[in-house]
């Protein structure tokens, strides 16, 4: 992008098994079903079709175009694995992987971008944009850096929010969309996503709230729009916070009750589905318990759209425990202060000054 020019390319498409190539285009952009044992035009017939399953494009633009959206971003850490040309940027370690319970082939979500975001890369091509849970997006851009815990074909670095390697005021634009119920602590992600981007830059959070539990992995926190507002109030001066289209209590409302009648055999399910929505709302919580469409509800369905969970726990005993955790705060300690150093040593009063902190050594000794 040297001339400053908005630059777009497709990474996936739709299937055709015309040459082995294609065969392998198809399990590169679905490697969770890379050993079912089918033939990728079978498994696209029986499966992917129906799953809205794609296959690779581009690859070799997409790799190039990587690089140099990579080139202008500074790190301030090293990738745990060496990084080829036109690989994403691996941040994954095993520990981490333990730690946020990522699973080999996560289930990994594919939506396009609004009108909104694909403008402002149009009209501000010097922009670096930042896409924290990417998921597998169709096309990729040479402003917008995409970040997820699993390298997807359009992902760029491979990290969780909680720990992104950028460097300090990086970005012009940061977008978190649908992401955050994923993490494991989204204030430390909130965090993380105000410390890397620029001062003036614009952050845009969605956040779900009433949805119901949904894994990409894992669903962690969902946030009422005043919970939205209390992650970012601290660093960003908060322009609005309102419910557009796609949060729409109807989405929510129609994805609960779907999700309740395919929780149902077959006949609680025929009995829920005639229910008009008065008799719904009118008849007495305790009756209705009584119904099978409440008794006869499948547990892990209850888990998905239930009200509230109950938790119960003993708090764990010995030395072990409590050094564990006075060893992670030394350690975060012991970090910050290193990066504090490297601060004060790339600073010109550190360097000005080099030759009395010599002299004071010497007379020391």
């Amino acid at each position: 992008m040297q001339d400053g020019s908005y630059n777009e390319v497709p990474v996936i498409r739709t299937p055709v098994f015309k040459t082995p190539a294609d065969d392998l285009a198809y399990w590169q952009a679905n490697p969770d079903v890379a050993t079912c044992g089918l033939s990728a035009s079978q498994h696209y017939a029986q499966h992917g079709q129906h799953e809205g399953r794609m296959q690779a494009a581009n690859q070799d633009l997409v790799a190039a175009m990587r690089e140099r959206k990579l080139e202008r971003i500074a790190f301030r850490q090293n990738p745990v694995t060496p990084r080829t040309y036109g690989q994403p940027a691996n941040y994954m370690t095993d520990a981490i992987k333990q730690e946020f319970h990522i699973p080999p082939f996560p289930p990994i979500s594919a939506h396009n971008y609004g009108g909104y975001i694909a403008g402002l890369q149009k009209q501000h091509p010097d922009w670096m944009f930042l896409d924290v849970g990417a998921g597998l997006r169709d096309t990729v851009t040479e402003q917008m850096v995409n970040v997820d815990v699993f390298p997807a074909l359009s992902t760029d670095v491979v990290c969780v929010g909680e720990n992104l390697p950028f460097a300090d005021a990086q970005f012009d634009f940061v977008l978190c969309a649908a992401t955050l119920e994923h993490t494991k602590r989204p204030w430390e992600v909130a965090a993380e996503i105000c410390r890397v981007l620029k001062p003036g830059g614009i952050v845009r959070i969605d956040y779900p709230f009433l949805q119901p539990v949904h894994g990409y992995p894992s669903h962690y926190f969902n946030a009422t729009p005043e919970g939205n507002i209390s992650l970012f109030e601290k660093w960003c001066d908060i322009q609005y916070c309102v419910v557009e289209d796609h949060f729409h209590p109807v989405h929510a409302l129609r994805w609960m009750m779907e999700d309740w009648k395919n929780g149902l055999p077959e006949h609680a399910k025929a009995q829920f589905g005639n229910m008009r929505v008065d008799d719904f709302l009118s008849a007495p919580i305790p009756d209705m318990m009584q119904q099978p469409f409440c008794t006869e509800l499948s547990p892990e369905t209850k888990k998905v759209i239930c009200a509230g969970s109950t938790l119960e726990g003993v708090k764990k005993q010995g030395p072990q425990f409590y050094g564990s955790l006075r060893e992670e705060h030394l350690a975060q300690e012991v970090q910050q202060a290193r990066r504090d150093v490297e601060i004060m040593r790339a600073s010109s009063s550190w360097k000005l000054t080099a030759p009395l902190r010599k002299v004071v050594g010497l007379r020391r000794k």
